[in-house]
């Protein structure tokens, strides 16, 4: 009983930590796009390689350069691919590709569809219904989300039909990126698996976006800015949420992620100097309703 909430709890805590990351690593994102002249195209694949590399360096010196356990067997090499492209470039890309087909807000709303996507997969799967506090956290966290992201106005939802598309394309490949990835762990660690996603995802994407084409003002704040983005915002940001789903299952974990614009409103409340709305307090506080709903429904099922 004891070691269950203790696993209960670090799951929340490293699910917390990750999504308040991405909302940094998102703030570092608008910085360098705003006042470095950096793209999208630029910054995808250079997050992706550096990152999955760094994972891959770290999992060979901790594992004695056992690292390719996800490649031995054909099951394991189809999982490993399809997370690849599904779970991570296609993710990344779609939620960028929306963004700038909109804007960061509009793309995040979308893409916080997946929780209820993912609590549909897993009744389907699973043949049963929602216990009604993971049903009640889902719609707080939409429902929160998008007062941040639209200030409670369904007219700033008047978006084009091809960004409507990648938007809710994010939503599903976040789902991918949050259930495929399970079988992996029965033969190897969350960070190998990531780094080699990761690693695997920026090659491929470089021959795409071109990453070497885009010149953007060097500097030490593009530098540290993208480095952030590469160790906080990803390294350690996307290891500890898989790690979370490991140990609360993807349905909660991917709630409790829900998190990050909150940290995103608030990091650039104070680092570049966003105002808050009444609106964006109201979300927030519908969106870190759900991390007390889900852990004292995890108390209560224990």
């Amino acid at each position: 009983m004891n070691q269950n909430k203790s696993k209960t709890a670090i799951g929340i805590a490293l699910t917390l930590t990750s999504g308040i990351f991405w909302g940094f690593s998102g703030s570092c994102g608008q910085f360098i796009f705003s006042e470095c002249g950096a793209t999208s195209s630029w910054l995808v694949p250079i997050r992706m390689l550096f990152s999955g590399l760094i994972l891959l360096v770290f999992c060979t010196v901790k594992n004695k350069g056992q690292i390719f356990g996800v490649w031995k067997g054909k099951k394991n090499i189809t999982v490993m691919l399809l997370f690849t492209v599904l779970g991570l470039v296609m993710c990344q890309f779609s939620y960028f590709r929306a963004i700038e087909l909109s804007n960061a807000g509009i793309a995040t709303v979308l893409q916080y569809l997946s929780p209820a996507m993912i609590l549909i997969f897993m009744c389907l799967k699973n043949k049963s219904l929602p216990i009604w506090t993971e049903a009640v956290s889902i719609i707080l966290a939409i429902g929160g989300t998008f007062l941040i992201a639209t200030g409670g106005s369904f007219e700033s939802l008047k978006i084009s039909t091809e960004a409507l598309v990648w938007g809710l394309l994010a939503a599903v490949f976040l789902v991918c990126y949050s259930l495929l990835p399970a079988p992996l762990f029965k033969v190897s660690d969350t960070p190998t698996v990531l780094g080699w996603g990761m690693t695997l995802g920026g090659i491929g994407l470089l021959p795409v976006f071109r990453p070497w084409e885009t010149t953007p003002q060097i500097s030490s704040q593009l530098l540290f800015s993208t480095a952030a983005i590469i160790v906080f915002g990803t390294v350690i940001a996307y290891a500890f949420y898989l790690e979370g789903i490991r140990l609360i299952g993807a349905t909660r974990a991917s709630i409790i992620s829900s998190i990050e614009p909150v940290s995103a409103s608030v990091i650039s409340a104070v680092w570049l100097g966003s105002e808050f709305s009444l609106t964006d307090t109201v979300g927030m506080a519908m969106i870190i309703s759900t991390i007390f709903i889900i852990a004292v429904s995890s108390k209560k099922k224990e």
